[in-house]
């Protein structure tokens, strides 16, 4: 946990030297990005924030590389949370001082500052995912998330990560439809409808209204997605927490569609936002077909 609260104070994009990142599994090529006066400051503070990015030569905003693993340290539980657990949350200082900085952070920003961002050069695109996959013994853990796919059952991402190598994205708009798409769509034409890959979306509607709106189009998305894919089609609804799975995923725009691969064990070993560059939909691809040729032995 304490891992968890000192990673929300480092947003998952950096603009620092990162050549030597010791968690990817091999020396990732080519140079770093330029740093910023600013990354002293942003290693220095305590704060979650997204720092304004570098720019090139010719003006052009640079989207800063993945700065670390996302996810969570310890491994997710579909146990339900018990009393104990949340007063040990309540007594937490860490925690709570963790939700103090979220809370002034949020109420910074106003109503539309992701959709703002989103506007912006890149598309608001936050960082760009690793060119290798995260080492197993580095990478952390997708948390626990539930909610009802469109066979109607409850289901948990924890229960699906078993025994599969998995490509998980994460949507909520029609731009992050396409986000993802831009990610997924060639390694679901390598790998779709192997026995040991699993490709899950989870349709996340934070705001009550509009996930009421959504389960009225069940019968229509049940036109458009495959039959075999229902049972990992997922609508959680709800906010999510900051801390426990947004802050830890380097979710911090919720207009941006993400994509991450979760190998058997629930860990991530990679993972993208917005719309994929050329190189990162390669990078995906070549990243999935690792894991999978381990998986099968080849």
């Amino acid at each position: 946990m304490v891992r968890t609260l000192r990673a929300l104070a480092r947003p998952a994009c950096g603009y620092a030297n990162t050549a030597a990142r010791r968690w990817a599994s091999s020396k990732p090529p080519g140079p770093p990005p330029p740093s910023s006066p600013s990354s002293s400051a942003a290693s220095a503070g305590d704060t979650p924030s997204v720092l304004e990015p570098p720019k090139d030569k010719d003006g052009a905003y640079i989207v800063p590389p993945l700065a670390r693993p996302p996810g969570v340290p310890f491994p997710p539980t579909t146990d339900p949370v018990t009393w104990a657990r949340r007063r040990e949350q309540l007594m937490n200082t860490e925690r709570r001082r963790a939700e103090r900085h979220l809370l002034i952070k949020e109420a910074s920003q106003g109503y539309f500052h992701d959709y703002n961002l989103a506007r912006k050069a890149n598309g608001g695109k936050l960082w760009v995912g690793p060119p290798v996959l995260i080492r197993e013994d580095m990478a952390n853990y997708f948390p626990n998330i539930s909610g009802k796919a469109l066979t109607g059952e409850t289901v948990h991402t924890t229960d699906l990560f078993q025994g599969k190598v998995s490509l998980v994205s994460v949507l909520n708009t029609r731009i992050s439809e396409e986000h993802v798409q831009s990610f997924v769509a060639p390694v679901l034409e390598d790998w779709e409808g192997q026995s040991t890959f699993r490709y899950i979306t989870i349709n996340h509607q934070d705001n009550a209204l509009k996930s009421m709106l959504v389960s009225f189009f069940v019968s229509g998305l049940k036109r458009t997605i495959p039959e075999e894919r229902w049972g990992t089609y997922i609508f959680a609804s709800g906010e999510w927490s900051k801390i426990d799975i947004t802050g830890p995923l380097g979710m911090e725009n919720k207009i941006l569609g993400y994509v991450f691969l979760v190998d058997e064990n629930a860990k991530v070993r990679w993972a993208g936002c917005a719309m994929a560059q050329p190189k990162e939909t390669e990078d995906l691809r070549r990243a999935t077909a690792v894991l999978m040729r381990r998986k099968l032995g080849h």
